[in-house]
């Protein structure tokens, strides 16, 4: 399986995060309270995505438990987005967020070029599905951008957005930026 393609299935409303976190953004938005679309919605909707994605191979699929873990994953860096965009540290949704991307069974791997990186080791579909999640969220906090990414606060928006300004200290995507 190649890497993840998000760049096939991010709504991103013109704030766009950079590099892996751009996978986190576009997960974080296959729920969409705007168009009222949710793309994971199905087993089969969420097979689909993850494999434009290029988070599933073609010959994979996700079980009913996989699919609720999935929904649940999903929710868990929904929350923690939306605490950070409303300016508070929430430990129950951080607590969440950890249990799954659990799930991914990381572990550090040593290169011949003295490089180390996360990877999983898990062989099964799911965990490797969380463990890019997982790895995307890590490399992007040793990049300083994780904590740039938010949900909008705009009323029935809840668009997960990359917060490029100077202070990372807006609370709505692009799309509602007039009625700050």
């Amino acid at each position: 399986m190649s890497g993840p393609d998000s760049s096939a299935v991010a709504a991103d409303g013109g704030d766009r995060a950079p590099g892996p976190l751009h996978l986190v953004q576009s997960f974080a938005n296959t729920l969409s309270a705007v168009s009222d679309v949710d793309r994971l919605r199905t087993r089969e909707e969420a097979v689909a995505w993850l494999r434009t994605a290029a988070l599933l191979p073609a010959e994979a699929a996700l079980t009913n438990s996989e699919h609720s873990a999935l929904l649940r994953l999903r929710e868990s860096v929904r929350d923690v987005l939306a605490a950070r965009a409303g300016g508070r540290d929430d430990a129950e949704a951080a607590a969440r967020l950890t249990k799954a991307l659990a799930d991914g069974r990381l572990v550090v791997t040593a290169g011949p070029a003295s490089t180390v990186q996360l990877a999983s080791a898990a062989r099964a579909s799911y965990p490797s599905i969380v463990a890019a999640v997982a790895v995307a969220i890590a490399e992007s906090a040793a990049a300083g951008t994780w904590p740039r990414l938010k949900t909008c606060s705009a009323p029935g928006c809840g668009l997960a957005f990359y917060d490029g300004t100077p202070s990372s200290g807006s609370v709505r995507c692009s799309m509602h930026l007039s009625g700050v």
